[in-house]
């Protein structure tokens, strides 16, 4: 049976222990464990999510064109040297992966990724910029239905959210740091076993790479 959010969460809260934390049967009702496990849930699962290309959050998105730029640079070989497309960055997006003019490379990680950067345009708008055309993003996306999580990341991702739940319900230092402990091990347990059913590596572009 495929698990919710509020199943999660209860999770979480029994890992925590005492008879002070009650488990919940919504994100929307009043008690203290349901306000916060709404506050903490979305915030613990971007940052797991944003750590490791996860088979289950792997997604193609084509990119929307915002404009087109011309060079700034003459240097060959740079990304600059080449008219430059400047893309919405996709809300979704918790991590690029690659980006490539076709779609179909999901999981099949067998070309080299155009370079690219992500900047801020003039009105803040979030942008990626490529000089690859018609691009579609590989990247790990925002997946919050705990229904296609494999059973090691929900695990991993429960004693981190305990860690954090416990912060805001009053938990002893003691017992933050014991499920942050937890959460570690758990952790590098399901990157290891994602990165054995083939998950892709990220890419480090070039150009972002010269630039440190």
């Amino acid at each position: 049976m495929a698990l919710s959010q509020v199943d999660v969460c209860n999770l979480a809260l029994s890992r925590m222990g005492g008879h002070s934390i009650a488990q919940i049967t919504s994100l929307g009702e009043a008690s203290t464990e349901a306000r916060q496990c709404a506050i903490k849930f979305p915030h613990v699962l971007k940052a797991a999510l944003r750590s490791y290309p996860w088979h289950f959050a792997v997604k193609e998105i084509a990119l929307a064109l915002l404009g087109a730029g011309a060079a700034e640079s003459v240097f060959k070989d740079n990304i600059l040297y080449q008219t430059l497309q400047y893309y919405q960055y996709p809300e979704e997006c918790m991590q690029i992966l690659a980006i490539n003019p076709v779609m179909g490379r999901k999981g099949n990680y067998y070309t080299e990724s155009f370079d690219y950067t992500v900047e801020r345009i003039a009105d803040g708008t979030k942008v990626i910029v490529t000089s690859c055309p018609k691009a579609v993003l590989t990247c790990t996306s925002y997946a919050d239905d705990p229904g296609i999580w494999d059973s090691l990341f929900t695990d991993a991702f429960a004693w981190q959210l305990a860690s954090e739940l416990c912060l805001s319900l009053g938990g002893a230092a003691g017992l933050v740091q014991s499920l942050q402990e937890m959460a570690s091990r758990a952790f590098e347990k399901a990157k290891s076993a994602d990165c054995r059913e083939g998950a892709l590596a990220v890419h480090k572009s070039r150009y972002l790479e010269a630039r440190k």
